[in-house]
């Protein structure tokens, strides 16, 4: 997502170019949604070892 009038979107067998207001909206609000659960700086590299953790424990 470049901006509020640009996505592209990468598939297995296209680029799809985006540029309607109202299909770009559905981008924009999922990509709030994803920032809005993003971890950052420890929190990361907390969520990081414990997944290292896990995956040796198993």
């Amino acid at each position: 997502m470049f901006d509020e009038r640009l996505v592209l979107v990468d598939t297995a067998a296209a680029e799809l170019t985006i540029t309607q207001p109202r299909e770009i909206a559905v981008y924009v609000q999922e990509f709030e949604v994803l920032a809005g659960s993003a971890v950052y700086g420890q929190a990361a590299r907390e969520l990081i070892s414990n997944a290292i953790r896990t995956l040796r424990a198993s």
